[in-house]
């Protein structure tokens, strides 16, 4: 055991770049199983590393890596002015070195960097973040379609009820069939479409909230540098577009992540544009991050979950618009969906 008084005296704080890839994978390994391989192969790609001169911060006891406070960094536009900001995503220090002042310190260290600080928080880490002066909002929720129920139920799903499954995604189709359909396109071989029509892009304001800056040089880092860009498609139906993200994790889903549009917003007749190919090609669950409340008629309501956003500011008038949340928070931004990425 080690005592408090020992550990203060003998912890380290680096920059990420200045750690080894095998110490870092040890961490990985104890604090995000699940990831631990594409996070130690790809910690630049995850936390941005390179936008600017701040990295991630790791503690470390004689040479082993203990905690790690990481962040993404972004840009926000708050009443018509850019201004820098992160969010704040994986923070972990290992059971054994908890409540020995070592989170409190890289707390500290962490709210340095930034003057303008968001995350998407569990209700444990947001009780923890409104102690010291971060403003929370839920309006915006994860949304969830599910398609081949039956696929969700780990017993049911052995006995391969192909027919109750079937007429469960036929009652589905019924109400989002379509005569026109529309098919996904490989991000990756059409990459300078979204490029193109993102500039074009119709922009919604409002002084009473701030919104993420999704320029060319942010599109290329979370689209064409991401190490899975393969999986990633978009859709385009009457100059509304859809990044989504189609993959298997115990079922087959399909995320979207990004909707915009470059004329008339249709973004419900999107919805179910993407949801009609979904069924037709076997999709289990469809998601999303929106905070549209017209979409209830596409996702039932009994599967939303609010999204606890936190955010905190240095200004005070910065602090008090994001308060009221994002105006376009959606499955692009942050970890909400790259943290489903593993190897």
């Amino acid at each position: 055991m080690h005592s408090k008084s020992d550990l203060l005296a003998r912890y380290k704080i680096n920059k990420i770049s200045e750690v080894t890839k095998d110490q870092l994978s040890d961490f990985y390994k104890k604090t995000y199983y699940p990831r631990y391989k594409s996070l130690t192969n790809n910690w630049h790609w995850w936390y941005r590393v390179g936008y600017n001169e701040f990295e991630p911060l790791i503690i470390s006891i004689d040479n082993k890596v203990i905690g790690q406070a990481a962040y993404l960094p972004t840009e926000l536009n708050v009443l018509g002015n850019k201004v820098p900001a992160i969010w704040f995503v994986d923070y972990a220090i290992l059971p054994e070195f908890k409540g020995k002042g070592l989170g409190k310190i890289m707390y500290k260290e962490w709210m340095k960097i930034c003057p303008n600080q968001m995350a998407i928080c569990s209700d444990d880490s947001l009780r923890v973040l409104k102690k010291f002066g971060w403003k929370d909002n839920s309006a915006t929720k994860r949304l969830a379609r599910p398609i081949n129920a039956l696929n969700f139920l780990p017993i049911i799903k052995n006995f391969k009820l192909n027919f109750v499954n079937k007429t469960l995604r036929y009652l589905i189709k019924k109400k989002y069939n379509r005569n026109i359909s529309i098919n996904p396109y490989k991000i990756s071989d059409n990459f300078k479409i979204i490029n193109d029509s993102l500039k074009l892009k119709k922009n919604s304001t409002n002084n009473g909230f701030a919104s993420i800056i999704r320029d060319e040089k942010w599109l290329n880092w979370r689209l064409m540098e991401c190490p899975y860009k393969k999986d990633i498609y978009f859709f385009e139906y009457k100059n509304n577009f859809a990044i989504v993200h189609i993959f298997y994790q115990y079922v087959k889903r399909l995320n979207i992540l990004y909707t915009y549009s470059t004329d008339k917003l249709q973004e419900n007749e999107l919805y179910v544009q993407i949801m009609n190919w979904a069924i037709n090609n076997d999709i289990d669950l469809v998601w999303a991050i929106n905070r549209n409340t017209e979409l209830k008629n596409i996702f039932p309501t009994i599967f939303d979950k609010p999204l606890k956003f936190a955010a905190w500011s240095l200004d005070e008038k910065i602090l008090k618009i994001l308060q009221n949340g994002l105006l376009d928070l959606q499955g692009i931004d942050t970890d909400t969906d790259s943290c489903l990425y593993v190897d």
